[in-house]
């Protein structure tokens, strides 16, 4: 799945898991800063592809949050760490829920025919996972704490508010989105 290279680019760390588990988005824009206008992209079809991607996205991300919050490159060190370690556990989880609402989905499209026991089971998973991510969320903000002044970690999080907004935004734009289909961010 293709991501849009602003998303990625500025909050790789908050959505990775998030957008993977969605479906979110297709087209990847051409900029980094939300000001600027999009130019579509091809998709990146391959792992290899998308492995590059996501390194050339992490170091843009780096780039606007060193150069918007004041990293230090120690602190810069830490936080790709900890993101890094962090993303695993998102994608982790992403591909459970991803699994879950296409159960869900199977379910629901069998309208009569659906397994009411395994609708409820679905939805217990869905909200455990939901809960599992703001913990794991919780915690990546607790190590934060240790290498990052409190108002560093405001600023980051307002980045990564202006990404889920501009990614909204995105989702909303896209040709073949519709209100069934955009991802709803937490």
């Amino acid at each position: 799945m293709t991501r849009t290279l602003l998303v990625m680019a500025l909050a790789l760390p908050l959505l990775a898991g998030t957008l993977e588990a969605q479906g979110a988005l297709k087209n990847r824009p051409g900029a980094l800063r939300p000001g600027r206008r999009l130019q579509q992209q091809p998709p990146a079809e391959t792992p290899a592809a998308r492995r590059q991607l996501e390194q050339q996205v992490r170091r843009g991300l780096w780039q606007v949050a060193k150069r918007r919050i004041g990293f230090t490159d120690d602190q810069m060190l830490q936080l790709e760490r900890t993101s890094q370690r962090f993303d695993v556990q998102r994608r982790q989880l992403a591909q459970q829920e991803k699994a879950q609402r296409v159960a869900l989905r199977g379910e629901i499209l069998a309208d009569s025919a659906a397994n009411q026991a395994a609708i409820a089971a679905s939805l217990d998973k869905l909200h455990d996972l939901q809960r599992q991510r703001l913990d794991m969320q919780a915690e990546e903000q607790k190590e934060f704490s240790t290498f990052m002044t409190p108002l560093q970690r405001a600023k980051f999080l307002a980045l990564q508010e202006q990404v889920r907004k501009r990614l909204q935004e995105l989702v909303r734009a896209r040709p073949d989105s519709s209100p069934a289909a955009s991802p709803q961010l937490p």
